[in-house]
């Protein structure tokens, strides 16, 4: 049975945009349509649960378009995040330049989002997704599903408001794609892609390393990251190889391309070779695994053609410590990704998220083409494009 209700402001998804913008708008009625059985869902999942809000250092050179988020960044930059969530009431700290809240939990950050975002009169319905959105006269209509617990259709509602946001994210870690609703209305999108997402390499690199966390740099078509590398039966995780996911999601790296671990980045290789040489009266294991991981140690020397029970090589040796390659076959599925690269063209759009296409009509989160890096990038992207919007729309 379909029923009809009329909204004021009806934001397309109940994640981390959506809940920030309805936290900061005021003086407009907002109602938020969010497909699953509760909102910030994908929020509570973020920095491992901790929930990584920003970083002192984001800056536009993180994101894959920096010229158009720095021009958001610029307006609501990582300081005023930080004073919009203590503004709320969240206590915040800053680990190693990421900031989290006090607690360390993520569902801290969502509490205090859904307070402030009642506070400000905001509806909050799940299980409503919505199928369609149809631009008539002075507003929209929007076709929504009302589902059960399983996900089964148990009615529809037509829904009509005065402004539509889409904020629904994308396919990555469960989320939901819905920038066809947009695109069906004229925008163009770039197809998504997994970001922030283990990368899959050849086996033989990684043989015998399954479980294995090493501190490094890590480098792919001349880009370098530094962090931890987990070792997987199948490729590498962990921070570097995260950030490196960023090149291969966005197209600028391909199957077939190296990455190179240094495994000692804080040395330079004729220190690591010295280091070597002066322990030539030991073997090369013992030199080696008081290094490294006995397995790591096991896996230089076999790339280096050294014999563990004979004198170390300091040469071969140090090259292959200062250079381990591993050839990239690509990522693992959206289902791992932290975010998508991909999303609705930012040039359809103006200063204020605003589309240029369909009045009345605008954007923010994921839904747009703008991810970022590891460290709170992606959702200092969230808070920054929910100002813009609600600068637009709020009183």
């Amino acid at each position: 049975m379909s029923k009809s209700c009329v909204k004021d402001i009806a934001v397309i998804g109940g994640g981390a945009a959506a809940l920030a913008f309805a936290a900061m708008t005021s003086g407009r009625r907002v109602t938020l349509l969010e497909a699953g059985a509760r909102v910030g869902k994908k929020l509570l999942a973020t920095g491992n649960g901790k929930c990584n809000l920003t970083g002192l250092s984001v800056s536009a050179a993180d994101f894959n378009a920096p010229e158009k988020a720095g021009f958001f960044l610029e307006k609501f930059p990582p300081e005023r995040a930080i004073e919009f969530f203590e503004s709320l009431g969240l206590c915040t700290r800053v680990t190693g330049g990421r900031v989290y809240p006090y607690s360390e939990c993520a569902s801290s950050v969502l509490d205090t989002l859904m307070a402030a975002a009642k506070e400000r009169g905001a509806e909050m319905l799940t299980r409503r997704e919505v199928r369609s959105v149809k631009r008539e006269h002075d507003g929209f209509v929007l076709d929504v599903i009302l589902t059960d617990d399983k996900g089964a259709e148990t009615g529809r509602e037509r829904l009509t408001a005065n402004a539509v946001v889409l904020a629904t994210g994308s396919g990555a870690s469960g989320g939901r794609d819905s920038v066809s609703l947009y695109t069906a209305l004229g925008h163009t999108a770039r197809a998504f892609a997994p970001s922030l997402v283990p990368l899959k390499t050849d086996r033989e690199s990684v043989k015998g390393l399954n479980g294995v966390r090493v501190k490094c740099a890590a480098e792919l078509c001349g880009v370098r990251a530094e962090g931890e590398i987990l070792f997987r039966d199948y490729g590498i995780s962990g921070i570097a190889a995260m950030d490196l996911s960023a090149l291969y999601a966005r197209g600028r790296a391909k199957k077939g391309e190296s990455i190179v671990l240094d495994l000692m980045p804080e040395r330079t290789l004729a220190e690591v070779e010295a280091r070597i040489a002066a322990q030539t009266d030991r073997s090369a294991e013992r030199v080696l695994k008081g290094m490294f991981h006995s397995r790591v140690a096991e896996r230089i020397a076999e790339r280096a053609g050294q014999p563990l029970d004979a004198t170390p090589d300091a040469k071969a040796l140090a090259a292959v410590i200062k250079a381990y390659s591993l050839t990239l076959y690509g990522c693992a599925d959206a289902d791992r990704a932290q975010v998508m690269s991909g999303g609705l063209s930012l040039d359809e759009f103006d200063e204020c998220l605003r589309s240029r296409i369909v009045p009345d009509a605008y954007a923010m989160g994921e839904a747009l083409d703008v991810d970022g890096l590891c460290g709170g990038c992606n959702l200092q992207w969230a808070w920054s494009s929910a100002y813009a919007v609600s600068c637009a729309l709020g009183k």
